[in-house]
């Protein structure tokens, strides 16, 4: 992890393409845990993270350029103030990671659109992100 900035993306980020798409040439570092925080859908239909004690929200790391997250910015819609950003400890191979996370304020339950719903488990699947856990997303949102 040399120099970029680290994110960690557990939303439809994780997904190789997408993140080719809007970060091209980003570096996938591989799975990453981050504890104490829950995943949900909320009612914007998008990904985000509340605090829960216990929870665990598993996701991807990516080394990124300050380029990249300029970027990232945009499409996260940071200066409307749909998410903002936040520093958080993950673990990746084990160790503590300072990570950038993207998270929405908005936690009210919500149904995600099929779509970006398949984004997210494609991602989560091809970083062999564990099986329960991508099974609960499939699950508990309505995907499969």
């Amino acid at each position: 992890m040399d120099g970029g900035v680290i994110y960690f993306a557990y939303g439809s980020n994780m997904s190789p393409a997408q993140m080719e798409s809007r970060c091209p040439g980003g570096q996938a570092l591989g799975q990453a845990a981050l504890h104490d925080r829950r995943f949900l859908i909320n009612t914007r239909t998008y990904a985000t993270i509340e605090a829960e004690q216990g929870a665990v929200t598993h996701g991807v790391l990516w080394s990124l350029t300050q380029e990249h997250i300029d970027s990232l910015d945009i499409y996260e819609a940071v200066d409307e103030g749909m998410y903002y950003k936040d520093t958080l400890t993950v673990l990746h191979q084990e160790q503590p990671v300072e990570a950038l996370v993207y998270i929405d304020p908005v936690c009210e339950h919500g149904q995600p659109r099929s779509d970006y719903l398949r984004g997210i488990l494609h991602g989560a699947r091809h970083f062999e992100l564990p099986q329960d856990y991508v099974e609960m997303i499939a699950q508990y949102w309505g995907g499969a």
